[in-house]
């Protein structure tokens, strides 16, 4: 077990590839109905643990590529300052750029999450007897019971939940009636349950260390989405008609704040980046309650599928460029039907001429030679060779 760049760049080749494909499955609600929110959170979760762990197996079988990882590979290695320096590749400057941009994310990432940390830990606590009742109404329905600190601050517009250990829901300086209070407490709250943070956390540690590659934002962006998905289908599974409209009447009033983009990286707002992911989320939790009567046989076999399609590609083959060393082409020859032909022989064999030359004596064709010219004799063989 082992990196490499052959390694690291099939793994994101593959995941590049899954990334594209649940973006392209998240665009229709019905899709997502479909297969279920669990199922594409299993898939993304799978996805973000192989490029975690960028590593070559030793039973991984190993597929040579004639095409562009050839010349990327010739790119890598080309030394940088030959008169000068030797052992120095463009890849060692590439490697140090890369480096220079995780440590510069990881910090600007880690400050600003103490800073809000430290903000909020210096409002008061909610001690509003509504809100303290709402949440222990809750909680009532899960087993394990927590500790939530609710805070009410002008520091965000929108809800959210805050803190992996010690879990923090804070709400905007706003009058809520009861009704919102309990949706957005309930929002809120499963998050917890379902552990979404942490997940969120996990996603923010890919796009901090694949900043070059947008397609790791846009996994970021859709898990985000799956999230919420989520959450609302868990929250309103026992609403009726009517109160499934309220709960969007308030996601959608909510909706008019929108989270600041650094405090998003390391908490889950109640509200929607786009129109159209809100619009997913509406016809989702009007349409969920035929998705709950439809036999759940299609999502069990896509999650396999999805499973399996991932340990093939990124867990048993390897691309790897298909270069012939330099010491190793000074010894070799490589036939074609351009400098190479055969000649039958008395024994039934064949003679192999390379450049009008004899080279040696086969017994059969093999693969080697099966796209060679066949003659009778030499005068047959030059006569025909010299023609091209």
């Amino acid at each position: 077990m082992f990196v490499s760049s052959a390694s690291l760049i099939t793994i994101v080749l593959f995941c590049n590839l899954f990334v594209i494909a649940i973006w392209f499955y998240l665009k229709s609600h019905k899709r997502i109905l479909q297969i279920g929110t669990s199922t594409l959170i299993i898939g993304t979760v799978l996805v973000v643990i192989r490029l975690l762990i960028p590593v070559e197996f030793t039973f991984e079988k190993t597929i040579g590529s004639e095409y562009i990882l050839p010349q990327l590979h010739e790119f890598l290695y080309a030394p940088i300052l030959p008169k000068v320096v030797q052992g120095i590749y463009i890849y060692h400057l590439l490697l140090l750029i890369w480096g220079i941009g995780i440590a510069f994310l990881g910090m600007r990432t880690t400050i600003h999450y103490i800073k809000f940390k430290m903000l909020i830990d210096r409002e008061k606590s909610v001690e509003d007897q509504k809100v303290i009742e709402v949440l222990n109404e809750i909680t009532k329905s899960y087993k394990k019971s927590a500790a939530f600190r609710v805070v009410q601050t002008n520091l965000i517009s929108v809800p959210m939940y805050f803190g992996l250990f010690t879990p923090r829901i804070i709400l905007p300086n706003i009058e809520l009636s009861d009704k919102e209070l309990f949706y957005i407490l309930s929002h809120e709250v499963t998050h917890y349950y379902h552990r979404d943070l942490w997940v969120k956390m996990l996603m923010e540690i890919v796009s901090v260390i694949y900043w070059w590659n947008p397609l790791a934002y846009l996994l970021k962006q859709e898990i985000d989405k799956i999230l919420e998905i989520k959450v609302d289908m868990s929250v309103t599974k026992i609403f009726g008609e009517a109160e499934k409209i309220q709960y969007l009447e308030c996601l959608l009033q909510v909706a008019k704040g929108n989270a600041p983009s650094l405090i998003r990286s390391f908490s889950l707002a109640f509200d929607s980046r786009t129109a159209s992911a809100l619009s997913q989320r509406f016809y989702i939790v009007l349409d969920s309650q035929q998705f709950h009567k439809k036999p759940r046989a299609l999502a069990a076999f896509l999650a396999v599928f999805v499973i399996l399609l991932l340990i093939m590609s990124s867990y048993v083959f390897v691309v790897e460029p298909y270069i012939v060393k330099s010491n190793i082409a000074a010894t070799t020859v490589e036939f074609s039907s351009e400098n190479t032909f055969l000649i039958k022989n008395a024994n039934g064999g064949y003679d192999v001429y390379l450049n009008n030359q004899y080279f040696a004596t086969a017994k059969e064709i093999k693969d080697s030679y099966s796209n060679l010219p066949i003659y009778k004799n030499l005068k047959e063989a030059l006569y025909y060779e010299n023609k091209k």
